[in-house]
């Protein structure tokens, strides 16, 4: 099992340097996870270029990695993604510090190259499923059909669409030379504002594991309660728990879109009226996501909706 001792903050956290010439204030001195070979102007907007070697090599490589940590469970770092676990329910920021701080270090990728979150992650989708077709179901395929749909479909099918649509909309947003015309060429994948596929898949597995605890685990232990159907306070307990699963995941994915330097550091903007990235995210989710989650989750208490009744009883019945 590896040992790290690697920081959670980078030494450019503790002590930033500042401009003090105006060629120092015009771009950025360094960013982390990237290899610059020029900085290009474009109508008085900083894109800063990214190697088209050590892109690409980047990626290829951590693939490589994470296939070969795959086979060999000497190398899987179980004890580190047991504390990412942990510090996703206490603090998603801190966990997001960490593991891109450490990634951020002489590396192209931000994305993990230890396969040891996501097996933990299945094993536990796989208990939890294995415990609620137990549960409803009587016989051995019904079982395997639940574990088929909670993990394979849910999870891993519904994740493949999801971190799509993330990929596409992030790379609209924060990189100037994505298009449908060129998303496999050179073009935008070298640009130092291209985000991966795998990542915003990286980024759904974080945020997935929030609704497993919830949804998985919590609403099992909570169903003697959960099921009156005309019940306010089961209800109550019910609507917060699937609205509030939900409203964490777009939390913990925005943590994880923002703990990009290019997302904090925009060198450019989207609009005329100078709007930047990570302004526009930021009132995605906080000022547009969360709100219309909190007035349906209201409605729903006051027409007495109980989503938890009727999801479980259409999921297993």
């Amino acid at each position: 099992m590896s040992k790290r001792g690697t920081l959670p903050y980078s030494y450019q956290d503790l002590f930033p340097q500042s401009g003090s010439n105006s060629k120092e204030q015009g771009a950025p001195s360094s960013i982390a996870g990237s290899s610059f070979s020029e900085v290009i102007r474009n109508n008085n907007q900083f894109t800063p270029a990214r190697n088209s070697q050590s892109g690409a090599d980047g990626r290829s490589t951590n693939w490589k990695r994470m296939l070969r940590r795959l086979f060999r469970p000497r190398t899987l770092d179980f004890e580190n993604a047991v504390w990412e676990i942990y510090y996703l329910v206490v603090n998603p920021k801190k966990m997001f510090r960490n593991n891109y701080t450490y990634k951020s270090n002489g590396r192209n990728s931000y994305l993990r190259d230890d396969p040891s979150f996501l097996i933990l992650l299945t094993a536990l989708l796989f208990v939890s499923a294995i415990a609620w077709g137990a549960t409803y179901k009587s016989t051995f395929w019904e079982v395997i059909k639940v574990i088929f749909n909670m993990v394979v479909f849910d999870f891993f099918v519904l994740g493949i669409i999801f971190a799509t649509i993330l990929w596409f909309v992030a790379n609209k947003l924060f990189n100037p030379q994505f298009s449908w015309r060129n998303v496999f060429a050179n073009t935008a994948k070298y640009s130092v504002n291209y985000i991966d596929w795998a990542f915003c898949f990286d980024i759904h597995c974080n945020s997935f594991f929030i609704i497993m605890c919830l949804l998985y685990a919590l609403q099992f232990f909570l169903l003697p309660v959960l099921m009156h159907e005309k019940s306010f306070l089961a209800v109550l307990f019910g609507n917060t728990l699937y609205f509030g699963a939900i409203g964490h995941y777009f939390v913990i994915t925005f943590y994880g879109f923002n703990s990009l330097p290019m997302i904090g550091n925009s060198y450019y903007t989207r609009s005329a009226t100078g709007s930047t990235p990570a302004k526009i995210l930021q009132l995605t989710i906080l000022a547009g996501v969360l709100p219309v989650i909190a007035l349906i989750w209201l409605l729903s208490i006051i027409l007495r909706y109980n989503i938890c009744y009727i999801m479980v009883t259409k999921y297993f019945k």
